[in-house]
């Protein structure tokens, strides 16, 4: 016997009186099966209603040829209440339904299929196959906003096997009976099992908030009604902390941060030249030598290369120069102006639980070992090469 899904006839029906018809246990749930329910099993990419079932928290609710099944912890038994989670259901409708639209209004301009919808508590996206610029998008989300505006209404039907077959709908699946349609009148017809608003209205703001591309066509990711005016809600707090941190009006933050931006990139431009010069100064500084050179300095990153790299012409052995302390280790530099270097560091990381490597004479890496220790291996480093 299919279960009556009154979720079909009203969208809105919260709370409801049902008859259980069997409860078995399944795995670590119970499995309540109903006569009628209004609890939306999950399906087209929606998760299931939450609510509860004769005052026991609902788990899940899946279908199986008809039949919906509510998992449950404990089992139920005779007419039991169901309450569902109205709060969520209301927000996942606003969302699918803004769904509806925007892949109606995509289709309509460009001919492109919804390949995947999912639509979580924290999340609404929706892919098509094929790309979509930024121009198109505010066209779409100005033409879906319109159709909220004009609060046209959304008829969820079954259509005859006739009629049917003489409408153009959306269709992920080809389907041929029992089949569920949506209408949002001069906006979409699409197959679709899930609960949706009654009008455009009640779906509030529809905003698209980022786009990807995906699988050589848009992945898009969109807010509607509650959501989107959390969404505002965050970029206007961030806005306003913003705004403060920059001692600039809400509305030029990004005058203000290009500005930022301009002084950082000064700023980063003369530290380069600051160390650039610390660097050739205490090239300078070093006596020229025949032999191997071993430093541990206060450079890091690139610098610590750079100064390795001009200690070539001071230094005609093995050249090498240490940034960091005994406690988290040291980052290392070596090079050579003639000496083949790559027998020493292959022998180095091993002595001194090193990581790294490199080419054309050069090579970097780590070493987790004291300095003592990585001093006392470089004196000896003849015996290991």
């Amino acid at each position: 016997m299919k279960t009556e899904r009154l979720f079909d006839k009203d969208a809105f029906l919260f709370t409801f009186e049902a008859q259980v018809l069997s409860c078995e246990k399944q795995g670590k749930y119970f499995a309540a099966v109903l006569n009628k329910t209004a609890f939306f099993p999950e399906g087209g990419g929606q998760a299931a209603d939450k609510g509860e079932l004769g005052g026991e928290p609902v788990c899940d609710v899946q279908e199986k040829e008809g039949v919906i099944y509510h998992y449950l912890k404990s089992p139920i038994s005779g007419t039991v209440q169901g309450i569902v989670d109205g709060e969520t259901r209301f927000s996942r409708m606003q969302n699918h339904s803004g769904e509806h639209v925007v892949s109606g209004i995509i289709h309509r301009l460009t001919g492109a299929d919804n390949i995947s919808f999912s639509l979580t508590d924290s999340e609404t996206t929706l892919a098509f196959n094929v790309p979509l610029g930024e121009d198109l998008l505010a066209t779409v989300e100005k033409q879906a906003n319109d159709v909220v505006f004009r609060d046209v209404p959304i008829k969820a039907f079954y259509p005859d096997t006739e009629t049917l077959a003489a409408l153009d709908y959306r269709s992920k699946l080809e389907l041929t009976e029992n089949v569920r349609l949506v209408e949002i009148a001069g906006t979409d017809l699409c197959a679709c099992c899930a609960p949706h608003c009654r009008s455009t209205g009640q779906i509030g703001l529809i905003k698209i908030i980022n786009a990807e591309s995906y699988k050589g066509g848009t992945k898009l990711w969109i807010a509607c009604g509650g959501r989107a005016l959390a969404h505002y809600d965050m970029l206007l707090t961030q806005a306003k902390n913003i705004s403060h941190l920059l001692c600039a009006k809400i509305e030029k933050i990004d005058t203000a941060t290009e500005r930022l931006h301009a002084a950082k990139q000064q700023a980063e431009y003369e530290l380069v030249a600051l160390k650039r010069g610390m660097i050739a100064e205490k090239i300078v500084a070093v006596e020229p030598t025949h032999g191997d050179f071993l430093e541990k300095c206060s450079f890091k990153g690139d610098d610590l290369r750079l100064y390795a790299e001009g200690l070539k012409e001071k230094v005609s052995g093995i050249i090498a120069v240490l940034e960091g302390d005994d406690a988290s280790g040291y980052r290392y530099v070596l090079t050579a102006q003639s000496t083949d270097i790559m027998p020493l560091v292959k022998a180095a990381n091993v002595a001194l639980n090193g990581r790294g490597g490199g080419r054309d004479n050069m090579a970097r890496g780590t070493f987790a070992a004291d300095f003592e220790s990585i001093k006392a291996f470089f004196e000896n480093h003849n015996a290991f090469s």
